[in-house]
């Protein structure tokens, strides 16, 4: 028999919530959050463009695009825990390999490696997971566990500048490599459940949905089918992928400071600002986003992303507390690319086919940082600066906002309708 979770005993749910959390704060706070750091030193050693050795990250999301959409499927056919047990032994060695190659080719190996782990540590599964486990508080859970992608980098950046710095750059990938291992292995092992099936409960606050009266809505929602034939779904699949290009930027926050002839040191502490302001913007966005709605959400969150890009393109200019401040609101603007999509999906196409419409709209974000990130090496390389760039990425901004605003003006009466063809399938 399931068991109700009435009692006093704290529900399983929440050690779902902190598995989550190590799992972004490993696999997102140190291997995405730390990879601009080390992006001039090996280059500079390897005698090769910045372009070239950014070109590992494009490989990481390209292949992550690939992966993406048959997530959702793997998922339902092989054990999570050991898909993502492998996937984080995965993520540590290759990251941490990277102390000991010589060739630029090598890293583009290990870019394949880190793009099929993270394509299900950092985008399918959490997601999925907390949307199986909590009835109510989803999003608030979710922007929590996410605010940990901000405090694995805030903590590991000054961590990795310092070892840069003090021991270089080879020993450094191999600590950190370490670190993430340790983070994430005792977690994906010995508490993960994909739903609470496996541990014959219920999930949290289910009590709480029957008695919704979004409950029809939430349960049935809408098809694949009739999802992928629908304007919202690709307004979605286009807004999700100009807010993984605003993502990009945070690659090349470091290379544009250490340009500007800022240290390393002083490059390390700005990505820290941006993960602190990364790990405040997912708390606050997921709590915003369950009182007072998606679309004023969304114009905070991004509006906030544009205050930082504009801070931190003139941080040559204006220098001081400002570029820290940049990299606070940048940060906030950050967490949005993996928090509003999943609060959109939701919104107007519901539970029925979640994971598979999840996969295939994150797509767009994990393609969209893959063209981004060497298309962006390569401006700077032929022009000596990312002024250009940062000017790109605010017209983006400004589109997201635009397209975003447009999708959900038209949200209820696409929410509703889908929600009738669902039923009428049923």
């Amino acid at each position: 028999m399931i068991m109700s979770n009435k009692g006093k005993k704290l529900h399983y749910a929440w050690w779902i919530a902190v598995a989550c959390c190590a799992i972004y704060a490993g696999s997102v706070g140190i291997v995405v959050a730390c990879a601009g750091l080390f992006y001039k030193h090996v280059s500079t050693e390897l005698g090769v463009g910045t372009a070239d050795i950014v070109f590992y990250t494009t490989l990481m999301y390209f292949v992550i695009t690939i992966t993406l959409p048959f997530a959702g499927k793997i998922f339902s056919k092989i054990n999570m825990r050991l898909l993502l047990s492998i996937a984080a032994l995965a993520d540590a060695l290759a990251f941490g390999l990277m102390g000991t190659y010589t060739s630029v080719y090598q890293f583009y190996v290990s870019g394949v490696i880190l793009g099929i782990a993270n394509s299900f540590l950092i985008y399918a599964a959490v997601p999925l997971i907390i949307n199986n486990w909590f009835k109510v508080k989803m999003g608030t859970v979710l922007g929590l566990s996410m605010t940990f992608m901000g405090i694995g980098g805030a903590i590991s950046a000054p961590i990795a500048g310092y070892l840069i710095e003090t021991i270089g750059w080879r020993p450094s990938y191999m600590v950190l490599g370490a670190i993430v291992a340790v983070i994430t292995l005792p977690f994906t092992i010995f508490v993960i459940r994909k739903d609470p099936k496996e541990k014959n409960m219920t999930a949290y606050g289910a009590e709480i949905a029957e008695t919704s009266s979004k409950k029809v809505v939430e349960e049935t929602g809408t098809s694949l089918k009739h999802a992928i034939k629908s304007i919202p779904f690709y307004a979605l699949f286009i807004f999700t992928g100009f807010l993984g290009l605003v993502v990009t930027v945070n690659f090349h926050i470091p290379n544009h400071l250490l340009s500007e002839g800022f240290s390393t040191s002083y490059a390390a502490t700005v990505v820290t600002c941006v993960m602190i302001g990364q790990t405040s913007g997912k708390f606050i966005i997921g709590w915003l986003n369950d009182k007072i709605g998606i679309k004023l959400t969304s114009f905070i969150g991004i509006g906030s992303g544009m205050i930082g890009i504009l801070l931190i393109l003139f941080s040559g200019t204006i220098g001081g507390a400002s570029i820290y401040i940049g990299g606070l609101a940048f940060g906030i603007g950050y967490s949005c690319s993996t928090l509003l999509p999943p609060f959109m999906i939701k919104t107007v196409f519901g539970n029925r086919d979640y994971a598979s419409i999840y996969s295939m709209i994150m797509s767009a974000s994990t393609l969209a940082i893959a063209l981004g990130t060497t298309i962006f090496g390569f401006a700077y390389d032929l022009t000596g600066s990312y002024y250009v760039v940062f000017l790109c990425v605010l017209a983006i901004q400004v589109l997201s906002i635009l397209i975003g605003f447009m999708l959900l003006r038209r949200k209820a009466v696409s929410a509703n309708n889908e929600a009738i063809l669902a039923v009428n399938e049923n």
